[in-house]
């Protein structure tokens, strides 16, 4: 009696295990189903005058997303909590029709997890990331990719590295880029077969001779060099009555000589003559350039004759000290020469995604900055003025290390005598030329 009793006190038991694992399953089940992508679709998006690739996520539910970028070969890589895939039709890889992506493929690979990798031919990073409601029930997860070179590659891929959870909630782009999202041409729906492999050339069979493919020329790293002012702006005017846009095309020239110099770098000259150009439209060049770095060069004044020695800035939106505050007051003041700027761009308006690759982006620029003093310590005042920040507006690029150099003060009238000759213009030069072939060494893409 008591071994029967026994018994049944086990299956009970057993049974009891069974019923909560059961129960536990579901929940999960429940858990995983919470969310599930019906749909996808490619197209090409102009920004920035430039064609990019448009991903659209169709999802029964607004969807949370973690981005991660990754290199040999380049590829975005889509995680997305608690969703589940309802695509029948949907092949579970295949070709993509729009540049720069080259492949997609899709699956579980936990099963509280749906991931989507776009392969891409170029490194190519997101831009814009926002949500859309659906055309019928749902919702739609847009991701704009675009190329912008190696280094905007890198910025992304480090800062989405450290902060891979994208707030949807605050990733929302300008309102007329989410108005007008229905307007991008749309391809057919990721449904192309991967091709199959060509079949291996029969052994038989002579195989024709072919011209040898010329070896493509070695990439070289991209530096723009921004002449601070320039035209109508003279900027600052020293002592002695020189003008501070001649001083920083003069420097100018000798970096880019000096980097020529090197083999290793394209200098790319924001202004080669006497021009005015708006601070947006600097940074606009530097990333057509596709830089890796950006340098502006000045030569300010300050309120006393007796501030001298070199400065190395970058941005930040709490400035160092006062005198760093003013002086970005006073070189942001530049563009009023030209009248309102109607194009002008607003950073706080590009979302959660541009601000993270800012963030980054001026990460990078402090070690840049620290590799720089590093390299004029001998000079007249040296570092000793050190690394201060402020919310420059030319150093907004949020895709690349971006510097302003004060080269000195044109108020002081021993800067100024130095800044005039061209043996000291060519001893910076060559130590800033030095210390950016250093940093690009160290941080930069490889060549």
């Amino acid at each position: 009696m008591m071994t029967f009793v026994m018994a049944m006190i086990a299956a009970i038991g057993r049974s009891f295990v069974f019923l909560v694992m059961v129960l536990v399953l579901a929940a999960t089940g429940q858990a995983f189903a919470e969310n599930a992508v019906t749909g996808m679709r490619v197209g090409a998006v102009q920004i920035d005058d430039r064609t990019g690739l448009r991903l659209v996520i169709e999802t029964k539910a607004p969807l949370k997303a973690n981005l991660l970028l990754l290199q040999s070969p380049y590829r975005l890589v889509i995680d997305m909590p608690k969703t589940k895939w309802d695509v029948d039709k949907l092949a579970p890889r295949g070709n993509l029709q729009v540049a720069p992506g080259s492949a997609y493929r899709f699956g579980n690979p936990k099963p509280e997890i749906g991931r989507l990798v776009i392969e891409l031919e170029k490194p190519a990073a997101p831009v814009r990331v926002f949500t859309l409601p659906s055309a019928g029930a749902g919702s739609r997860f847009v991701i704009d990719l675009l190329d912008r070179g190696k280094t905007a590659f890198l910025v992304a891929s480090s800062a989405l590295e450290k902060n891979p959870n994208i707030d949807l909630n605050d990733a929302v782009t300008d309102r007329a880029v989410v108005k007008d999202a229905d307007r991008v041409k749309m391809v057919k729906p990721l449904s192309m077969p991967l091709p199959k492999s060509k079949p291996a050339r029969h052994a038989n069979k002579p195989a024709t001779a072919a011209l040898a493919a010329p070896k493509p020329r070695p990439r070289k790293w991209v530096v723009f060099i921004d002449a601070g002012h320039g035209g109508k702006d003279p900027g600052a005017l020293g002592k002695a009555g020189t003008a501070e846009k001649n001083i920083t095309l003069a420097a100018a020239r000798e970096l880019a000589s000096q980097l020529r110099a090197t083999g290793k770098i394209t200098p790319i000259l924001a202004r080669d003559d006497d021009r005015f150009l708006r601070l947006r439209q600097r940074i606009r060049l530097a990333r057509q350039n596709q830089a890796d770095l950006f340098i502006s060069l000045h030569a300010d004044s300050a309120r006393t004759s007796s501030a001298r020695g070199i400065s190395v800035f970058t941005l930040s939106d709490k400035a160092s000290d006062k005198e760093a505050a003013a002086l970005a007051r006073q070189e942001n003041s530049a563009d009023l020469i030209g009248g309102p700027d109607l194009s002008a761009e607003d950073p706080e308006a590009a979302g959660a995604l541009v601000r993270m690759f800012q963030r980054e982006s001026m990460n990078q620029s402090a070690r840049f900055a620290a590799t720089i003093l590093q390299h004029i310590r001998d000079l007249p005042g040296g570092d000793k003025r050190g690394h201060r920040f402020a919310g420059f507006a030319v150093l907004k690029a949020p895709d690349m290390p971006s510097v302003l150099v004060e080269m000195g003060f044109l108020s002081n009238r021993t800067d100024e005598a130095n800044l005039n000759k061209k043996s000291y213009r060519q001893g910076l030069s060559k130590r800033l030329a030095k210390a950016i072939l250093v940093y690009l060494s160290e941080y930069g893409p490889k060549i």
